[in-house]
Formats: structure tokens, C-alpha cells, sequence
């Protein structure tokens, strides 16, 4: 049996004059015990029930492990040498057994009052990976357990304290950590990060161009931009972790991170449509509303379905991530952080961070939003927290609206855009029209698209040069009849602004009487249509007008080495096409996008070579020409309007059934603008499973 101690006590006289004797046994416990910044705050007290309740403290107690040393004190009370151990121990809320336990010495077992300093260390463990307590476990339980002989009063006391993220600092990470050159290089220029309230450009560039006719009216387009940016950019966002000290003051404390996970999530910022035209603004909103009640997150960035990312898990916008272990040298070209997908929030993605090495207190992930150009993200980060059966906080839940944290951080807005350059500009003498860069731009800009001047300015050719060129494309063209019309005498860039210089008609007939040598019965023969050439050149008109096929078939030849060796589109300029476009039946022609014979992915060229006079009394404009051929450059194909007059190659389903003022018809009545199928085919869209009607768009 435990021994039980008496000790005697002489009352003093009560009224009567009579005295008791009172005996009380000996007893121990716990006085006080409780954690205390030197100078600041401290923690509270608790002890069994029926002990009176200690005043001061707050179970709000936190400091910032590793760098703020604490006091733990206690105080014993033993009136007889009764304890005969005690210890330590540390719990956290959601575990019974706990995390470390430490037993006391002798010394520290005395009466009296005790004082230990202590920074948050302990044994370096599975639970504790770097010797110190961290946030993954916050808020803790320490608790002080006395064992001993007699009738102890209260052998037991606790107090609570926690280690807590102070905040949160969202930077862009280093481009090293990249292993793709391109994403280093879309790093390097975006500089910084957005802040909450501002905006930036992801500038895709992507000089891709058809290199035939059919292509305009296949997914050719969609599955060259899918195949050169993959699943999208990869952009290193990190978030630097502060923790709190216990005056509320920031301190960096890495190690007291732990493996504490992180939350990246993503949110849709809603696209502006007010300044569209109407039936431009009606065909974006129904595209932009597809499926828009079914996917998670809510919003209008493109659908996986139309090669956006809206409605597919987190996998393909915070891509998974071994990472590896922390190290003074980060690797080059490996993402140094783990991050895994959320199982219910399945857009949304974890990450854990560094708590040594050179991202110390740091952790990340690789944000690739899509290639969609239009499309707009805004990324926030936060402390994720465990689904709790006790009502704790829950965070990994299926609702797609932001959740609720008070330690978080955000970027501003990232804005998806396509590039694509101008590297050349060629001009025929100065008689040639100048146009508006501007205006130009400002048609691809709809649909997000940056039509960047990389020329360096207008260049001019040098006569010998360009005589050289056409010489030689007439040389070698496969049809006598075109080398009957050129008069190899003639100098083909003095003769004028236009591009090239053709016989009269009666010069042409007297020039194949003398190369077949005929006379004028043979003529009919010889000049008949043929399976290449569909016009008889017996009469001037026709020869008028096949000239301007010979003269466009000419330049894409002569021109084709002038493409330059950087990707982009070469502007060539001149002033009209030919000399015959202005006698009878000759054509006009404001501009034309030929395939060239190199047939190079990323160069081509847009020859624009209207007159002044081609623009009088209509609605058309070089600026609308430039941007109508380039638009044939990027995959675009005539559109049918207006509708009383065929145009070649024009292709119904491949534009807006209401957008009949497309700028890819030739309906010159009024001012004309890229219809919203356009729009969306230059902002990277997979179309073809868009119909033309845009009402149709709208899925549920």
C-alpha cells in the first residue's frame, strides 16, 4: 500500500477558549506550468476540475520554432519528498497518443519553481523530420504528468500553444527549374508576378502557317498550335512562408514548416464581350457558355472539349511533381517541389514546401494554364487542412467556390495571348501606299492575337536584284504561254509601281506566231483553253484577265528566297499587281497569301499590291485587305458573303452563319470585322465541333 504521510497542525484558540488539532497528509502537484515569451505573452494553465482555475495566458499562444527560444516553466509542489517521477509530453488535438514524450530529472522534480528554455527542438523523428515542432501538427498539446506517493492535488497540467503561418508571399520561381527552353523564355519576359487587381499577357508565340489550300478548311490549325505548346506553358509559381512569432512579427523559420501541404487553386476571370459588334458578342457568349454549369470550376475559359482545360482535373493546370530533396544546388531543369492532385477538389492540386536547402521555407508548383489564347486564370494558395470528423476546418471539398482561409495568397490576373510576327517589309518604289500597322493589329487583337512588328522597318528592293528574280521565275515556268508574254527586254522593276510588266495583247500573239512559227490560222489552236489554263488568250479580255493568275503565279516564285530565314510573315508591297488590270477585263487586285514553293511552316508572305484608286467608294481598306490575306496565312477561309456573289473557296460552315460582315467575305457595303468563329480559330479553338450556329454552341 502507498504510504501515507501525516502532518500535524496547532490551530489557534477558538472563541471559548478551546483548540483543536487538525492532521493533514502530505500532498504534491503541479502549482503552475505554462510557456513564456521573455518580456511578452504566455500561455494558459489548465488543471484537473475540481483544482481552482489559474488566471492569465491564452490557449492562443504561438511562437515561431527554431529562431524565438521560449521559457517552459513549472512549479512544484511536494510538501513531504513525495514525487517520484514526471514527464513530459507533447499531443496534438487529432491523435491520442503523443507525438514525443520526455521524462524529467531529479533536479527538475524538485519544490519550487522551474525554468527551461526552449525553442521548439526535439528528437529529430518520422513525425518531426528536422528536430523541430511545425505547423503540419499545430495547435499542440503539452502536458506535465507527476507520479508519486500520497494523495496528490493536482498531478497533472497542460497547456496549448501553436505554430502558425503568418503569411504567405507568392513570387515567380526561377526559370531554371524549367525544362522545356521555350517556357525559361516566357518566365524571363513575364519578370514578376501579377498583383491582386493587375493584369499580364502569357504571350505564346507561334509562327505557324498553311502551307496549302486544304488546310484551311481542316482542324490543321488547332493540332500544329496543340502539338508546338503541348498542353500549355509552364510557369514556376513558388510562395515563400512566413511563420509567426509570439508577438505577431513574421520570421522566416523553415524548418518549422514541416510537411504542412499547401492548396493551389485556380480561379476564372470572365471575358469582356461589350465591345464586339452584336452578332460577334452572341456567338462568343454561347461558345463561352459551353458547358459552363457542369464544369469545375465555374466559368467561361475554352472547354477541354474545344482543347481548353476548363473541366479537367489538376493534373493538366498544376501538373504532378516528384520534386526531390532538399539540397544547397537546386537541379537544373527539375521542379524541386512535390505536388499531388486533391482528391475531391480534383481541379485543385497540394504542394509541400522546403524547410532547408535553397528553397528553404518555400514551396511551388508549375502552373500551365492552357493554350487557348482569351483565356484568363488567377491562382491562389493557401494552408490545406485534413478533412476533420470534429468540425475542424475542411478544405479539400468538391464546392468550386473560393474557400475560406485566413492565411492566403493570390496573383492578379494571367491572361492567355498568341503571337505572331511580321518580319519582313518589301516595297516596290515609294509610289507604293503606305498603310496603318495599327488598324491591322487591332483586327487580330480581338481575338487575342499580338501581331508583332519585327521588321525593323520598310526595306526597299534593288533593281538588279528584283529584275534577277522575275527573269528567273519566267525562265523556268512550265507554261510557254506566260514566257510568250513577258518581254525579256523589258525592265521589269522600271516600268512602274506595279509588279509585273506583261505585252500588249497584240504583242503576245505576234510573239507566239514567231516562237510555234504560225500565222494567224493557227492561232485559235494554239491559244485554246487547256486543262491548266480554262481562258482561250485568242481574245484580249481573256488574256487580260489570265494574266493576273501568271503575274500572282510569277511573284510567288521570284519571292519565295525573300521569305528571310526568321519565322514570321513577310509583307511585300507594291502598287497594283500588273500593267493590264485597268484595260478591259483585266482584274484589280488589292492582295493576295500564295503558298510558297519552300513551303516553310513558319514563314510566309502576303503580297499587297492595290492601287489607290482599288479603295474609292467602298467600305474596304488596305488595312482590311493586309488583315483579310493574313487572316488566309493563319488557316481562315473566305467566307461566303456576300451571298449573291460566289466567291472561290468560300466555306459556309467554317464562319458564322449571322456574321455576314466577316472580314473574310467580300461584301465591301460595310465595315467588316472577323465573325466569332474566326475569333475563336485564331485564339487556338478546336471549331470543328462548333457549329455555325452559334445558338447551338450553348451546352447545358
Amino acid at each position: 500500500m502507498p504510504r501515507i504521510s501525516l502532518t500535524a497542525s496547532v490551530a489557534l484558540a477558538a472563541p471559548g477558549g478551546r483548540h483543536r488539532n487538525r492532521l493533514r497528509p502530505a500532498s504534491h502537484g503541479i502549482a503552475d506550468f505554462r510557456l513564456r515569451s521573455p518580456g511578452g505573452p504566455e500561455s494558459r494553465c489548465h488543471r484537473p476540475a475540481h483544482v481552482p482555475a489559474l488566471a492569465g495566458g491564452d490557449d492562443g499562444f504561438h511562437f515561431a520554432p527554431e529562431v524565438e527560444p521560449v521559457e517552459l516553466t513549472w512549479r512544484v509542489l511536494d510538501t513531504a519528498g513525495l514525487v517520484r517521477s514526471g514527464k513530459l509530453e507533447l499531443f496534438t488535438r487529432y491523435r491520442k497518443a503523443p507525438l514525443w514524450s520526455r521524462a524529467l530529472s531529479a533536479e527538475e522534480l524538485l519544490p519550487g519553481e522551474h525554468r527551461m528554455e526552449w525553442d521548439g527542438r526535439v528528437p529529430a523523428s518520422e513525425t518531426f523530420p528536422d528536430g523541430v515542432v511545425t505547423v503540419e501538427h499545430s495547435p499542440y498539446k503539452l502536458k506535465l504528468t507527476l507520479q508519486g506517493e500520497g494523495l496528490p492535488q493536482a498531478p497533472v497540467a497542460w497547456t496549448y500553444f501553436h505554430v502558425l503561418v503568418a503569411g504567405l508571399e507568392l513570387e515567380l520561381g526561377e526559370p531554371r527549374v524549367l525544362a522545356r527552353q521555350r517556357d525559361r523564355e516566357l518566365t524571363q519576359a513575364l519578370k514578376r508576378l501579377p498583383s491582386p487587381g493587375e493584369k499580364v499577357e502569357l504571350r505564346l508565340v507561334g509562327n505557324l502557317f498553311k502551307t496549302k489550300p486544304s488546310e484551311m478548311a481542316d482542324d490543321t490549325d488547332f493540332r500544329l498550335h496543340r502539338r508546338h505548346w503541348g498542353c500549355g506553358p509552364e510557369i514556376p509559381l513558388f510562395a515563400r512562408a512566413w511563420l509567426k512569432d509570439s508577438r505577431g512579427n513574421r520570421v522566416d523559420a523553415p524548418k518549422a514548416l514541416g510537411r504542412v501541404r499547401f492548396l493551389w487553386d485556380w480561379e476564372d476571370e470572365t471575358e469582356a464581350l461589350e465591345h464586339h459588334a452584336p452578332n460577334v458578342r452572341a456567338f462568343l457568349g454561347h461558345a463561352l457558355d459551353r458547358n459552363r454549369s457542369t464544369s469545375q470550376p465555374k466559368g467561361d475559359n475554352a472547354h477541354r472539349d474545344v482543347g481548353g482545360k476548363r473541366g479537367a482535373p489538376s493534373a493538366t493546370v498544376f501538373p504532378r511533381q516528384a520534386g526531390y530533396a532538399p539540397q544547397a544546388s537546386p537541379r537544373d531543369g527539375a521542379f524541386p517541389f512535390r505536388v499531388m492532385p486533391c482528391h475531391t477538389r480534383g481541379w485543385a492540386a497540394y504542394s509541400q514546401a522546403w524547410t532547408q536547402g535553397a528553397f528553404a521555407g518555400r514551396t511551388g508548383v508549375l502552373f500551365q494554364p492552357s493554350s487557348i489564347a482569351g483565356d484568363a486564370w488567377r491562382v491562389t494558395v493557401q494552408l490545406a487542412y485534413d478533412r476533420r470528423k470534429d468540425g475542424g476546418v475542411v478544405l479539400d471539398v468538391d464546392d468550386d467556390a473560393p474557400l475560406p482561409a485566413a492565411v492566403r495568397a493570390s496573383t492578379g490576373i494571367f491572361e492567355s495571348w498568341r503571337e505572331v510576327h511580321l518580319s519582313r517589309l518589301l516595297r516596290k518604289g515609294t509610289g507604293a501606299t503606305g498603310f496603318s500597322l495599327p488598324i491591322v493589329q487591332e483586327h487580330f487583337k480581338r481575338a487575342f492575337l499580338r501581331l508583332e512588328d519585327r521588321t525593323g522597318g520598310i526595306s526597299e528592293w534593288r533593281a538588279e536584284d528584283y529584275n534577277t528574280r522575275i527573269a528567273t521565275a519566267v525562265a523556268t515556268s512550265r507554261h510557254w504561254e506566260l514566257r510568250a508574254a513577258i518581254d525579256p527586254s523589258v525592265d521589269q522593276f522600271a516600268a512602274g509601281g506595279h509588279a509585273i510588266t506583261f505585252r500588249s495583247h497584240a504583242e503576245f500573239l505576234a510573239e507566239v506566231k514567231r516562237v510555234k512559227h504560225c500565222g494567224d490560222a493557227d492561232l485559235p489552236r494554239w491559244l485554246a483553253p487547256t486543262r491548266e489554263r480554262r481562258l482561250p488568250l485568242l481574245e484580249a479580255r481573256e488574256y487580260h484577265r489570265q494574266c493576273k493568275d501568271w503575274a500572282k503565279e510569277l511573284l510567288t516564285r521570284a519571292l519565295d528566297s525573300e521569305l528571310g530565314t526568321a519565322p514570321g510573315i513577310a509583307l511585300f508591297h507594291f502598287s497594283g499587281l500588273y500593267n493590264l488590270e485597268t484595260t478591259v477585263d483585266g482584274i484589280r487586285v488589292n492582295g493576295f497569301a500564295s503558298e510558297f514553293p519552300s513551303r516553310k511552316r513558319d514563314r510566309c508572305a502576303v503580297i499587297q499590291c492595290a492601287a489607290p484608286g482599288n479603295y474609292r467608294n467602298t467600305f474596304n481598306t488596305l488595312e482590311q485587305t493586309l488583315a483579310h490575306e493574313i487572316g488566309h496565312q493563319l488557316f481562315l477561309p473566305h467566307a461566303p458573303f456576300p451571298s449573291d456573289r460566289r466567291i472561290g473557296g468560300a466555306q459556309a460552315k467554317r464562319h458564322d452563319l449571322d456574321g455576314k460582315d466577316c472580314l473574310m467575305g467580300y461584301d465591301f457595303t460595310k465595315e467588316r470585322r472577323f465573325c466569332g468563329l474566326c475569333l475563336l480559330r485564331l485564339r487556338g479553338w478546336n471549331t470543328r465541333v462548333l457549329d455555325c450556329d452559334g445558338a447551338r454552341n450553348a451546352r447545358p
